[in-house]
């Protein structure tokens, strides 16, 4: 590996640009190479051999894309909640919605953080949410979860406003958004649990997470201190809040299909999660593709060629189990 930065450009990170009609008229996803430890990627993305696809800077949305930001959609406890909407502006009909969960291990984070991938998704002809929850500082589980469904509950209510069917609905997230994604989507049809009142399960028709906590019985989960804090309790005081908060305990066989992303590498949240979440499916006999992406770490997909990766992955995902009339009459 070279330890000069390609010539022409300042020291760091560089983004490059995506063609996206070339990869998604792919019959494969891109190929990768795996990094043997973490190291080699950090050494890769200063020296400028591993660009960004995801623009680190701010996002600009295009005229092409209607917005609506910063509504609010819940007030609790002083704190008011906001989601922004993005959606083809040539939309004259209702756009099956996916719903974009921000992470940031539970405790921070913003809904403004991965604009560009909500501008990428309603380019294929989706209506798509983000939303800021309460995070863990403010109050432990299931608070996120039901901020989550409350926002959805906005949205289907009105529906027509932002050009939503309700009826078809993808839960997509990363890192904790992956949790709470993976959660929202496996547990809605979980009897006796207020925390998914109202939600209807059969709208849900696909989940897509990228290195989700999913288990967080897991010893290297559930004795990270970030865990600790969004279930407000220690495993020993508490284990049975624990299981409950995993993914992998609502799982069932009546359960919407998934696309799981996980780079084997990732040294914030173990792939160990995924592993167990895939071994759950499998007992259930639920639908899932997994993509265990060695060599890689947490937050791949920012990263090229990865980041084209997963977006190819998430295109044929959202054409086989969600496809927008734009996805559906290209066929």
């Amino acid at each position: 590996m070279s330890n000069e930065s390609v010539t022409g450009r300042g020291p760091g990170p560089y983004v490059i640009p995506i063609d996206y009609e070339a990869l998604y008229s792919q019959a494969e996803p891109p190929e990768y190479r795996p990094f043997p430890i973490y190291g080699f990627f950090l050494a890769s993305v200063a020296v400028q051999q591993t660009p960004m696809v995801v623009e680190p800077f701010g996002f600009t949305v295009p005229d092409r894309i209607r917005a609506t930001q910063d509504v609010t959609y819940k007030r609790i406890d002083g704190h008011e909640l906001d989601l922004d909407v993005f959606s083809p502006a040539e939309s004259v009909s209702a756009n099956p919605l996916i719903v974009l969960i921000h992470g940031g291990y539970w405790r921070t984070g913003d809904k403004g953080e991965r604009i560009q991938l909500a501008v990428e998704l309603a380019d294929l002809g989706y209506t798509v949410a983000s939303m800021n929850y309460r995070t863990s500082g403010i109050a432990p589980f299931p608070a996120a979860i039901e901020d989550i469904r409350d926002a959805i509950l906005h949205l289907t209510e009105h529906a027509a406003e932002y050009a939503i069917d309700p009826s078809q609905m993808v839960i997509y997230g990363g890192s904790a958004g992956g949790h709470l994604s993976a959660f929202i989507g496996l547990a809605a049809n979980t009897p006796d649990r207020s925390y998914v009142d109202g939600l209807d399960a059969g709208a849900i028709r696909g989940i897509i997470t990228l290195y989700g906590m999913h288990d967080l019985t897991l010893p290297i989960q559930r004795e990270h201190p970030f865990t600790e804090e969004f279930i407000g309790a220690s495993w020993e005081d508490d284990p049975d809040t624990y299981v409950d908060a995993s993914p992998v305990s609502h799982v069932d066989e009546n359960d919407p299909p998934l696309l799981i992303i996980h780079g084997a590498l990732d040294g914030s949240v173990s792939v160990q999660n995924s592993d167990s979440l895939v071994r759950h499916l499998d007992k259930a006999g639920v639908t899932y593709s997994y993509d265990r992406i060695e060599g890689w770490p947490h937050a791949m997909d920012f990263f090229s060629p990865i980041g084209e990766r997963c977006l190819w992955h998430i295109h044929r995902f959202l054409l086989e189990n969600m496809p927008s009339q734009k996805l559906a009459a290209q066929g």
